[in-house]
């Protein structure tokens, strides 16, 4: 993946993971990048894609390395017409399906529309791909939370769990999505599956393009608009941070023993709901108190109407904080090992650098 003949198709490019993922694959290959994108909200595809190479310098690959095809992974063979289409079959040799629904509160018919439906039409390009001689593998993003939020249970790399209690349509969608992958594998796509589990900002300065998944909770945290948290100071919260996500993946990916095998993209010392407690007491002692019930003993019917509406802005993201849902590693510590790629630590301060970018851009309300 490394070759300047080698081709890598991307979808997602404009979502929060795309945008990192293209310009760490443009900075360490010397691939040509084509990129499926779609116009949105009077802006085209290609200006979309521009906005997000500027800014880092890269808008000179528009062209040499950089194609751009305008199109949308909910339509059959992505909408491409029949000669972009054929170009892409014919010319990619990497592909990374990276486009998903992420939001916590997406609706079931979104959540299908967009990452089953689209992992489908994905695969169907791959498939086409690998027959024409020049697809080498197909990388699918899943999730660690296939298995369901709402479990107590120890998700393997390499299965899939059949029993899920899920906490969301995302989870569940994510779960018949990377059914279709393995599926395709089974019938000899080659392929790789990575599963992040809740990917916020850089480890070093907390930075991300993108306030979702887990930051729409941190916001009625700090704002005050949540006034009591059914759960135990020590549950934990997988986070990872999406530097480590990037870097994981593209280097398993060059890998060949990596195909046919699936990828916690996890952190092994999770913070907990205590950690982040603490770090309001001690940096932000002005932000609204929160109280704190064990789930039994919470009554949803002793909430006014103004605290019912919150709490069911809130219900999605309770599986991530009340699961005991844990994830072997096994793989990803195999395939890391010797690498200059380690797990991320995610204590402290690793939420003081994530609150504290997220109130310099705006997002939190400085306190």
């Amino acid at each position: 993946m490394q070759s300047s003949t080698d081709v890598i198709f991307l979808t997602g490019v404009t979502g929060t993971l795309g945008k990192e993922l293209i310009k760490e694959l443009l900075k360490t290959t010397d691939s040509a990048v084509w990129v499926l994108a779609r116009g949105r909200r009077r802006v085209s595809a290609d200006n979309r894609v521009r906005k997000i190479l500027i800014p880092a310098g890269l808008e000179s690959s528009i062209g040499p390395r950089v194609r751009i095809f305008e199109g949308d992974v909910t339509l059959p063979k992505f909408g491409l017409d029949e000669r972009s289409y054929g170009e892409v079959v014919r010319g990619a040799t990497h592909f990374f399906h990276v486009a998903a629904l992420t939001a916590l509160n997406g609706s079931k018919e979104d959540c299908e529309r967009i990452n089953i439906g689209g992992t489908e039409h994905a695969l169907e390009l791959a498939r086409d791909a690998a027959a024409s001689g020049r697809l080498k593998r197909f990388y699918y993003f899943s999730t660690a939370y296939v298995a369901g939020s709402k479990q107590t249970y120890c998700s393997k790399e390499d299965e899939l769990c059949d029993r899920g209690a899920f906490a969301n349509f995302y989870e569940s969608s994510k779960n018949a999505s990377e059914r279709q992958v393995r599926a395709a594998l089974a019938k000899g796509l080659p392929a790789t599956i990575f599963r992040p589990s809740i990917v916020v900002g850089d480890s070093k300065t907390g930075e991300v393009s993108e306030f979702n998944v887990i930051y729409p909770f941190i916001k009625l945290f700090a704002h005050g608009i949540l006034k009591q948290l059914p759960t135990r100071l020590e549950n934990s919260f997988n986070i990872v941070p999406i530097d480590f996500v990037v870097q994981a993946a593209l280097t398993i990916a060059k890998r060949d023993d990596s195909i046919g095998h699936t990828y916690h993209l996890v952190t092994k010392e999770p913070p907990t709901i205590g950690m982040l407690l603490e770090l309001k007491r001690r940096e932000y002692p002005l932000m609204p108190n929160i109280e704190v019930i064990r789930p039994e003993e919470f009554k949803r019917e002793g909430l006014n109407q103004e605290q019912r509406a919150v709490f069911q802005m809130m219900e999605p993201y309770l599986g991530y904080l009340n699961d005991d849902l844990t994830f072997d590693a096994s793989n990803t510590e195999k395939a890391l090992e010797g690498t200059d790629v380690t797990f991320p630590k995610t204590d402290y301060q690793f939420l003081k650098t994530l609150i504290t970018y997220a109130i310099y851009s705006g997002y939190l309300l400085a306190p």
